[in-house]
């Protein structure tokens, strides 16, 4: 466990200096680049586009957008309706994300016996499965209110192309660095406060040695490395079906 909150720290470490990850991400330069001669030359023969735009109007700038969000893909980064923060948490509640967060978690216990007063038994399973699910909805209860007094869009942006480094560093980066009404971006405070406030409330229910503020760090640090990957999940999957699911 330890390992996986070094290697996400590792990574937001490497992905930031280098400036791969930014939103929106213009996904940067060609990966060849002309000969200056070749460049002079392409450089006379391509029309004037700027003269060629209509009186009146600014000429259009070749970016290269992010793909949009699945939910309210129509709305504008950081202009969330209520409606959209709903549906949003409902999908977390009760959708793919629900399974990724707590039944992996759950057999991970359960195969080491985690915690061990709960024992190996059906009411251990139980006992194990109820407390991720109960701690998966707090977190998601806690990010949802604390996403819609900051403003924060709590929508995922997938890049959609690019390298699988750059990619990576996109999905982690945008996990902490989220849009804000009226363009721009603003720290994720969402994300720290769901997983280290939701730890704290779920030692209430769990074994007196796990209900101290060590236990709530290491174990809410784990917790937001499995967030962080469940965009990077979000980032890759729908390529991963196409080539799965194709015909």
């Amino acid at each position: 466990m330890k390992v996986l909150s070094f290697c996400t720290a590792a990574l937001f470490c490497f992905a930031v200096p280098r400036g791969i990850c930014q939103i929106p991400d213009p996904l940067g330069p060609p990966s060849s680049v002309e000969t200056p001669q070749a460049a002079v030359d392409a450089s006379s023969a391509a029309p004037d586009t700027t003269s060629a735009a209509p009186e009146g109007t600014a000429p259009t700038a070749d970016v290269r957008p992010v793909a949009k969000p699945i939910i309210a893909p129509d709305e504008a980064p950081g202009d969330v309706s209520w409606g959209t923060r709903q549906k949003v948490m409902l999908r977390k509640l009760v959708g793919p994300q629900a399974f990724y967060e707590t039944v992996p978690g759950t057999l991970s216990d359960h195969a080491r016996n985690f915690p061990e007063q709960w024992g190996r038994g059906g009411s251990g399973f139980g006992k194990r499965l109820a407390s991720q699910y109960g701690q998966f909805a707090l977190s998601t209860v806690i990010e949802s209110m604390v996403q819609s007094i900051h403003k924060e869009d709590p929508r995922y942006f997938r890049l959609g192309q690019g390298g699988a480094w750059r990619r990576t560093g996109h999905a982690i980066f945008t996990s902490f660095w989220v849009h804000k009404p009226g363009g721009g971006n603003t720290f994720a405070y969402s994300l720290p406060a769901a997983v280290y406030g939701s730890w704290a409330v779920a030692t209430r229910w769990s074994p007196p040695d796990l209900q101290t503020p060590g236990k709530i760090i290491l174990w809410g640090s784990v917790g937001m490395g499995v967030k962080v990957s469940a965009n990077i999940l979000r980032e890759f999957w729908p390529d991963v079906k196409q080539r799965l699911f194709r015909k």
